[in-house]
């Protein structure tokens, strides 16, 4: 199964929240999603979105100044 790539560099939030719950419901069970984004609260709502919805963070990275990267699993 292949990795789906969000790049929501620049958006703020809610943004990239809302772009990984619409790839989750485009996605299958065991689906890796890979969110890249800038907003500093999503350091915080995106994993406990995934906490709460039981999905597994594979890898959770800053990327330099650049933002961060996050990679769950359906």
């Amino acid at each position: 199964m292949e990795r789906k790539i969000i790049n929501t560099k620049g958006q703020d939030c809610p943004i990239p929240l809302m772009e990984l719950k619409k790839a989750v419901k485009e996605s299958k069970p065991g689906q890796e999603i890979e969110l890249i984004f800038t907003c500093p609260e999503a350091v915080e709502n995106i994993p406990n979105y995934a906490l709460e919805q039981d999905f597994e963070v594979l890898d959770f990275n800053k990327i330099g100044t650049e933002g961060w990267t996050i990679t769950i699993k359906c």
